[in-house]
């Protein structure tokens, strides 16, 4: 066992009785989950989460009282995020005969949060194992996050870029003391070199943010296994509880474990969306786009350092090439889809931009969405008619332009979706690449596909109907930067294409 790992207390009486179902009074084997820090019991309708006794380089669950007060901070911090499936704190107990319970009068030997139980395969981790995980359920997830983080008291004293690099040095240790244990030497030199560099490079913007108010107390574990479906709603659960230091961060390296773990398990197109979801509705500048590389591969190297310690070391050398992969510098372009209302741009930009070069493919700029929040109209709700006069639209494409220009110069490739109907905007969307590879994609279809697409849309931020539509007209002198596709086929195809035309 590495140095600074020890077991404190022999928790195997309780785990006997907790697990036999003696303990909870169900008469029967209760199914049991060991993770990093935690037992979970498995009953018929509940679940136990029993504390391990452990002492790491990173926490101290040695005691009674300290796993006592890491249960009541669990249970405070996941009744904001998942209230229905929280329930309470309770003692583990011996009584005069020696009988283990949870709860009852006796000795108080241990404690357990009791959690409701989901269904089995509502786990996020399982439906992606199934091929089950949709964009739609990971938009409920991302809005779940993005409230949560949003209800959270802005905190100035924490946040620092020393404070990530003391996570840093504590990844060191703790792989270090893993590859000890193993009779190895640690693998992640140049990984830790390159956290170290990127920490120094961003720390002006690491200490803007947190001046900013975005250092927030976040979920702090935020993977799949830790995101689930409870009576029909997306819910993330289990916190990280034994050290809200260590949960209080900039909101963006707490979201990133979850684009880390989607890129992990090969769902580029997923993390693209949460992404883009996330940006839209916390209303993320998109100079912040630059600290996405270093905060996914700082999870990713948490993942690789916990792996090893685990003496996995086949998943912890997949986590350190993902972050190697991520940090690894890119040549960020700038693709612009424009064309009348149902030419299908917004579902071109959907599935072109995860195949674009950024840790989660490309930003995708909307002006509907642009628009929406402009005016303070939520995304599906129609905005006033002057959103739409002359003036007001030019304003929302150099808005889109300003944007572009901001996340490309962050490091990021950039889709652009409008109309761009007028001739200025589709100027100024050229401009924004200034020296960045720039394509203009002009999309074209027959006006009853158009029409029928239009129709067709639910809960979209387009407030064009139909007749709108068909009032448009192609503009004329479309300049060479601009490229005519035919959209009347599927997207696939069209994206295919679109592929082929990028080097």
């Amino acid at each position: 066992m590495p140095e600074g790992a020890s077991v404190a207390f022999d928790q195997t009486a309780i785990v006997t009785a907790l697990e036999s179902g003696d303990a909870t009074g169900e008469g029967r084997p209760l199914g049991r989950i060991d993770t990093h820090m935690s037992h979970l019991f498995v009953g018929e309708g509940r679940v136990y989460k029993l504390k391990r006794s452990r002492r790491l380089p990173f926490v101290d669950m040695s005691s009674l009282e300290t796993r006592r007060r890491a249960c009541e901070a669990e249970l405070a911090v996941n009744r904001a995020l998942a209230p229905a499936l929280y329930e309470a704190v309770l003692p583990i107990v011996r009584n005069q005969a020696g009988a283990i319970s949870v709860g009852g009068v006796g000795t108080t030997i241990d404690w357990v949060v009791v959690m409701h139980r989901f269904p089995d395969g509502a786990l996020f981790d399982d439906l992606a194992e199934g091929g089950r995980l949709t964009p739609d359920l990971v938009r409920d997830a991302t809005a779940a996050i993005s409230s949560f983080h949003a209800s959270q008291p802005s905190r100035t004293d924490i946040g620092h870029a020393v404070d990530y690099r003391r996570i840093v040095d504590g990844l060191r240790r703790l792989e270090a003391d893993g590859a000890a244990s193993l009779g190895l030497e640690p693998a992640s030199d140049l990984l830790f070199g390159a956290l170290e560099h990127e920490i120094a490079r961003l720390a002006p913007t690491i200490e803007a943010r947190r001046r900013a108010g975005w250092t927030r107390r976040g979920h702090g574990d935020l993977h799949l296994r830790n995101i689930c479906i409870f009576d029909g709603r997306v819910t993330p659960f289990d916190a990280l509880e034994f050290d809200p230091a260590l949960a209080t961060t900039d909101i963006l390296y707490d979201f990133a474990f979850l684009l880390m773990d989607l890129r992990a398990r090969g769902l580029d197109g997923l993390a693209n969306v949460a992404m883009n979801q996330y940006w839209d509705l916390s209303r993320q500048p998109q100079d912040a786009l630059a600290l996405l590389p270093l905060f996914m591969a700082l999870r990713a190297a948490v993942r690789m350092a916990v792996a090893v310690e685990a003496a996995d070391l086949v998943q912890a050398d997949a986590y350190r090439k993902l972050a190697l992969a991520v940090l690894r510098p890119s040549t960020p372009r700038l693709l612009a889809i424009g064309g009348l209302s149902g030419t299908g741009k917004s579902t071109l930009a959907a599935a072109i931009a995860p195949r674009l070069s950024g840790p989660c493919g490309a930003r995708l700029l909307r002006t509907d969405v642009i628009r929406k929040a402009a005016v303070g109209a939520p995304r599906a709700a129609p905005a006033a008619s002057q959103a739409y006069q002359p003036e007001a639209r030019a304003a929302i494409y150099t808005l889109l332009a300003e944007q572009a220009g901001e996340a490309l110069r962050a490091g990021s490739s950039v889709v652009a979706d409008g109309t761009f109907r007028e001739p200025t905007a589709r100027a100024q969307i050229e401009a924004a690449s200034k020296g960045h590879p720039f394509l203009g994609l002009w999309l074209k279809a027959p006006a009853s596909v158009r029409g029928g697409r239009v129709t067709a849309r639910k809960n979209d931020a387009s407030d064009a109907t139909a007749a709108i539509a068909l009032e448009q007209t192609e503009p004329e002198g479309l300049k060479a930067a601009w490229r005519v596709l035919d959209a009347d086929r599927t997207v696939d195809r069209l994206a295919d294409d679109v592929g082929a035309l990028l080097p």
